[in-house]
Parts: structure tokens; sequence; C-alpha cells
């Protein structure tokens, strides 16, 4: 058997994917599906040698060393894939100066899919919820938003986000890392497609004529243009920005820095959680298919030299560059709740 395939293989036959698998063939309401799945997410990071078996999942699978890492897919680890849900694992850096209620992204949402999280290691980030409907202006783009949910993870862990639910995360006091899963909010004859060869080949045509039809929801696809939205630099309203216009520089910033950067965060959070398997990476710096980026980090993990945070970027994709949960407030015309941290 190939080396990529062995840590693969192990992880796929371990009792909590089988738990996951039995739960989601057993569970046609995605809901209850995810109500159910939050015990076994909180097993899933609280257990050292399945996070071990992560790492090395991710690490002897060529498509993962190979990736192009850019500011827009942050840091992460496969853990498991159906045509039904995804598995994955998250990290959430910190600001150099954290201050409360620093605006991490714009406000958005995840189109039709039921997203839950358990925050299982660092501090954890604040979230506000927002109500689905959204009144927008297609001129000014100004946009009318209500917020009905104001959280942190450490107080509703595991906490769910609806499909079609606006939210926004706050960049967390420390290093965080979350397991989450996502799914559609039903199943759908057509999730199963996704994998065949010649509707892969025509997925766009295929996808704008849905749209075009305005079959989209039933269909279970995004719309033709999905936007996310900020508080405005008046603080009157919101506003709103095409999602393919705000996240256009993350997903062109990439390159050296930005690969050391990920693999900085990666062997920062093995080193915290004890992940670091010394014989394992040695082998891993051996082989031909290992990046070279890696091999830095590598060394000082197996070393057991200290490996710093790296820490969130200052602005993002909006005109004033960052805003906070103060703003959101103001925006929304709403009194801010009492702090919550």
């Amino acid at each position: 058997m190939k080396m990529e395939n062995k840590s693969k293989n192990k992880l796929v036959a371990h009792p909590y994917i089988a738990e996951l698998l039995a739960l989601e063939l057993a569970t046609e309401d995605r809901h209850a599906f995810h109500e159910k799945v939050k015990p076994l997410l909180l097993k899933m990071g609280a257990d050292v040698d399945f996070l071990k078996l992560i790492v090395r999942r991710n690490f002897d699978d060529p498509g993962y060393l190979n990736q192009e890492w850019s500011l827009y897919n942050i840091p992460f680890f496969y853990i498991h894939e159906t045509a039904d849900f995804i598995l994955k694992l998250h990290f959430f850096p910190t600001v150099k100066n954290w201050k409360p209620g620093i605006a991490a992204h714009a406000i958005h949402h995840h189109n039709n899919y039921l997203l839950t999280t358990n925050a299982f290691f660092g501090s954890g980030y604040e979230s506000l919820l927002f109500e689905k409907k959204v009144e927008m202006d297609p001129i000014t783009l100004r946009t009318k938003m209500n917020i009905r949910k104001h959280f942190h993870q450490k107080d509703w862990n595991p906490s769910k986000v609806d499909s079609w639910e606006p939210h926004i995360v706050f960049v967390p006091e420390k290093f965080s890392a979350t397991l989450l899963i996502w799914t559609p909010e039903k199943k759908r004859s057509t999730d199963a497609l996704r994998n065949v060869g010649f509707l892969k080949a025509i997925k766009g045509p295929l996808r704008r004529a849905i749209q075009f039809l305005g079959l989209a929801d039933m269909v279970g696809i995004s719309h033709g243009k999905t936007y996310q939205w900020y508080a405005a630099q008046d603080s009157k309203s919101f506003m709103a920005v095409e999602e393919a216009n705000y996240f256009a520089p993350s997903k062109a910033a990439k390159g050296p820095e930005i690969d050391d950067y990920s693999m900085q965060m990666v062997f920062g959070f093995m080193q915290r959680l004890n992940l670091v398997e010394t014989d394992y990476l040695n082998e891993l710096m051996t082989r031909n298919n290992t990046p070279t980026y890696y091999k830095n980090w590598i060394a000082k993990a197996v070393s057991n030299e200290f490996i710093e945070d790296v820490y969130h970027r200052e602005e993002i994709n909006i005109p004033q560059g960052k805003y906070t949960i103060s703003d959101i407030y103001k925006a929304a015309g709403q009194a801010e709740e009492n702090p919550i941290r």
C-alpha cells in the first residue's frame, strides 16, 4: 500500500467516522442530524490520538501537500467528506494587539449549508447571527439587517449556523481551532451528481441555466450573485458587496510568504496540542514530495523549538479596512448588549 493511503485509510476506518456515517444514514432531517452529531464532535476534539491521525491523513495526502495556499483558504485539515457532508478542522489566529470585537471578516452566509462547530482549542471567538431577511437597495447597495443572537463560542459549544443565515465572527483573543461539519439543508437527489464526470465538465453552463430559470433554491445551489455585508462608514446602515469582488484580493494573495504563514500556523497548532510525532515527521522530511517550505517547520517541531504565533491581517477587503461590533450595532440601530466576554 502506498504511504499516502495508510493514514487516510486508518482515519476512514476510525470508530468516530463509522459512528458519524451511521448517524448520517439514519437521520434524514439535517437539523436533527446536526444536533445528534454535537456529542461526537466534542469527543473528536478531546481525543489527541484522533487529532494525530488527522495530521497524518493530511501530510500523507499529495493533494494537501501540493495545494496553493492563499489568504482566502485559511489553514485547515481535511477529516472526512462524502456527498452528504464535509468534516474539517479550521484555524483562527488572533491579531497582534487584540481588543474585543474586531471583525475578522464581512457578514456572510453559507448559502444552503448548515454549519455546526466545536470550538475545541484556544479562546474561541465571539459571533453575531442576523435575521435571514436582508433588505437591500439595488442601486446604492445600502442594506438593513437585524441582529438576532449575540454569543461567544465558549458559552454555546458546539454552535450551529443555519442555512442562509447571515453571521459574523470576531477575531479570537487567542489562537483557536474548531472542528466543523457542513451539510446541505436537506438531502437532494442532485447532491450525488457532483462527482459525475460529464456533469462536472459542463457545471458552469448548467449552473447559469439553473440560476437564470430561478431554480437555484429548488436544486440547492447558490444564486447568481451572492453578497457579503459590512457596517457602512457612517454607521447608519450596512453596505453590500458582491462576494466575488470581496474575495478577489484574498484569492490573489498567494506565494512563498503565504505558504510559510500557513505552515507556521499548522505546526504551531500541532506543538500546542502535543501532536508532534518525531519519528513520523523525520520520515516526512525525507520524502521527495514534501514541499520545501514544510521542512523548516518540521525541523523546529522535532527539535521542540517554540513556534511563535502568526497573526490575522489587520484589515479586510472593505473601503475603511476594518470595523467593530459597536459599528455593527449602530448600523443595525440596536442597543449593544452587555459584553459577554
